[in-house]
């Protein structure tokens, strides 16, 4: 082939390959997955300076570190976010590609390597792979680098060079193998791998060295030497390590293993994984031509096992198989990495097998045919992965679910809309692991490039932040579904915001919010009518206290609901109190709002009335993010108090206050005017628990 053409068609698919592995690779997939979320977490860990060989991340499933470490030195290049996160594997898929170029032309010639080029730069699953910021995404690449440097430590081209072997290729071997156990289980076959194709060298007898010897004791010194570090943790502890995946996905019989085989192969060929964060549609590897050839690439590479180079790609492809049969016996694409070079080199050797084949008996007239034919299976792959990945894939709900679109594309509104706005973000659950060890809260910002986001967080469900005392801001929903569960007196501070639409998110996801003026006005209804007094630690008298009432480290109680001190039957609805805080400075961390019901002890000689500082039902929580909050914030703290149905008729005191960790350790209340502590909580008010029937006397008189 003219070298000029075969540049052009280098250039072109590659450019085809950057095209499919690039297009909207910040917003296909919209967020991350768990496993994506758990390497992220890892990276995490090293870029704070926190670098082992295995990581716990959030699952029973320990991982090696080197992934995190390389993809840690891109992101303090390029950032993170839902593409710096990315960034890696997509140039590790490209890489892939011009390796697996480059080793399958010196083996096999350019007719191979533009076919099997042509094959990795339309299969759906490297593209996905090239999308998927795990470990397993750099697999193929690794693996296409050691056989690059087995092949050069033995002068391998389409035969054995005789030389004397030199030190730099076997060096890079070695270092390879030593690492290959800190990636990814599957590659701790290259050793085995490796030794294997030594074997076969010396038992066909290639024309070798005798200072190979030599060279091989060099290699497996060194590779020991650099997997020392492995060998100790996996030893250490076992149950964290990559072997120890293979050891609990074992098959648990013969019969298993041969199912697990025969799985693995029809993966290949007819029906491929499941799992929608690693297929579309349970698509099979490849296609059915592409099958085809491959069978073909087989049959010739079984005819010519003498051979190293099909002998390699033999090995290549068993070691990749016999992982997925032995680890799972369904089909699994993150079993098979080893396998795909090998498998895309085969398609090749099939195709120009058959090509061979035609012109040996001289049928000139059907090799033009095939050629055209292998161009247009081409554009049939381009134009099925276009569908099956950017429409099949991108609009398939469990893949919105697996991937957390909706906080993903919250996050890429919020990273690429210029607008200065803070932003206060209703989030279930805040300090709840929800996936791989992560809350919401910790989830969004990995999702985000932009630093420096005016954000605040809030359990909405629970409790409210309003920015800058309700200054203009967005209010957000991370799940849109949390709004309906919202109680009515925080939804009600939502009610006059204006919808902003956002690309791929319900309408009302997001929303304009001005309620500036309206705390104000509540400012002057609290103070009217939501009485509150200090209570002097001593059990003393109460004393009126004027809102908004300031509290020790920067915190000050503006108001509160009085509905809350409506009269009630024992073990009915819940005390419903919403109370409102001002932010005056930085808060502590575990900063907390309790509410609690004290009962009264009557004195039977004097008749006089004291507080049991034993409350007989409390609320301790606090749904939104101190470290968060700044100065003028407002916040809101909705506490559902229980009332037990054993409690006696008769009057309860409402307290509320603040602590810090622990509700015994409360902050101090203080006279505003003085700055005196005038105690630990706030008297709200009396609540009347009556009888159910007195409870309806009452309310017929009142109405």
């Amino acid at each position: 082939m003219n070298r000029r053409r075969e540049l052009g068609l280098i250039t072109l698919l590659l450019l085809l390959a950057v095209l499919l592995r690039a297009w909207d690779l910040s917003r296909l997939p919209a967020g991350f997955s768990s496993d994506e979320l758990v390497y992220i977490r890892l990276t995490e860990a090293v870029r704070q300076g926190d670098v082992a060989v295995y990581y716990h991340a959030g699952d029973e499933q320990g991982r090696a570190g080197i992934y995190a470490i390389g993809n840690a030195l891109v992101t303090a290049l390029v950032g993170d976010g839902l593409l710096g996160y990315r960034v890696m594997v997509f140039w590790g898929g490209l890489l892939a590609l011009a390796l697996l170029y480059r080793l399958a032309r010196r083996l096999f010639g350019p007719g191979v390597a533009l076919i099997a080029l042509g094959v990795m730069a339309v299969n759906l699953r490297a593209v996905l792979l090239a999308r998927t910021a795990t470990a397993e995404s750099l697999v193929p690449l690794y693996v296409l680098i050691t056989l690059y440097a087995l092949v050069a430590a033995f002068n391998l081209y389409r035969e054995i060079r005789f030389r004397a072997p030199g030190t730099l290729p076997f060096a890079a071997l070695a270092l390879l193998l030593g690492v290959s156990g800190y990636l990814h289980y599957t590659t701790l076959v290259l050793g085995p791998l490796a030794a294997l194709f030594f074997l076969h060298l010396v038992l066909t007898k290639q024309p070798l060295s005798r200072r190979v010897w030599s060279m091989l004791m060099f290699v497996l010194v060194l590779a020991t030497v650099v997997a020392v570090p492995y060998i100790v943790s996996t030893l250490r502890e076992a149950s964290a390590s990559e072997p120890y995946v293979v050891w609990a996905e074992r098959p648990r019989g013969v019969i298993d293993l041969i199912d697990g085989l025969l799985q693995a192969v029809g993966g290949v060929i007819w029906q491929g994984d499941a799992r929608v964060t690693h297929n579309v549609s349970e698509t099979p590897l490849l296609g059915p031509l592409m099958a085809v050839l491959l069978l073909l690439g087989v049959i010739r590479a079984v005819r010519h096992w003498r051979d190293p180079r099909y002998a390699l790609l033999l090995m290549v492809l068993a070691a990749g198989l016999l992982t997925d049969s032995w680890v799972q016996r369904a089909p699994t694409f993150s079993a098979n990495l080893v396998a795909l070079p090998a498998i895309y080199i085969l398609v090749g050797v099939g195709a120009v097998t058959l090509w061979r084949a035609l012109r040996a008996q001289g049928r000139q007239q059907w090799l033009r045919p095939l050629a055209v034919g292998l161009v247009a299976v081409l554009l049939v792959n381009v134009i099925l992965v276009r569908a099956r990945l950017f429409q099949d894939w991108a609009q398939d709900a469990r893949v919105a679910e697996v991937y957390q679109a909706s906080l993903g594309r919250l996050a890429a509104y919020l990273d690429r809309t210029p607008d200065d706005l803070p932003v206060s973000i209703c989030a279930a659950r805040l300090n709840v692991p929800q996936v791989a060890g992560l809350s919401t809260r910790q989830i969004l910002p990995l999702m985000m490039h932009r630093e420096g986001m005016n954000l605040r967080h809030s359990d909405c469900r629970g409790g409210l932040v309003l920015i800058d005392a309700g200054a203009p801001m967005r209010f957000a929903f991370a799940d849109l579904d949390h709004r309906s569960e919202m109680p009515p007196e925080l939804a009600d501070w939502l009610k006059d915001g204006e919808p902003i639409p956002v690309e791929g998110l319900p309408a009302g996801s997001v929303l304009y919010l001005d309620v500036e003026q309206r705390i104000r006005d509540s400012g002057g209804y609290w103070g009217t009518l939501s009485q509150t007094y200090f209570v002097p630690e001593d059990n003393g008298q109460n004393a009126p206290a004027q809102l908004p009432v300031t509290l020790e480290q920067n915190l000050t109680f503006a108001g509160y609901d009085p509905a809350a001190l409506n009269a009630r039957e024992p073990g009915g609805t819940p005390v419903v109190l919403v109370t409102y805080w001002r932010v005056d400075g930085p808060l502590p961390h575990n900063l907390g709002i309790f509410a609690h019901v004290l009962a009264y002890w009557e004195n039977p000689d004097s008749g006089e009335r004291s507080l049991v500082l034993e409350p007989w039902a409390e609320a301790n929580a606090l749904d939104v993010v101190p470290a968060e909050l700044e100065s003028r914030d407002i916040f809101a703290q909705v506490s559902f108090i229980w009332l037990s149905d054993s409690l006696r008729p008769g009057e309860y005191a409402l307290m509320v206050g603040a602590y810090t960790g622990s509700v015994y350790n409360r902050l101090g209340v203080l006279d505003r005017a003085t700055g005196e502590r005038r105690g630990q909580q706030l008297f709200l008010g009396d609540i009347d628990l009556v009888l159910s029937g007195e409870l309806n006397l009452a309310a017929g008189g009142g109405s």
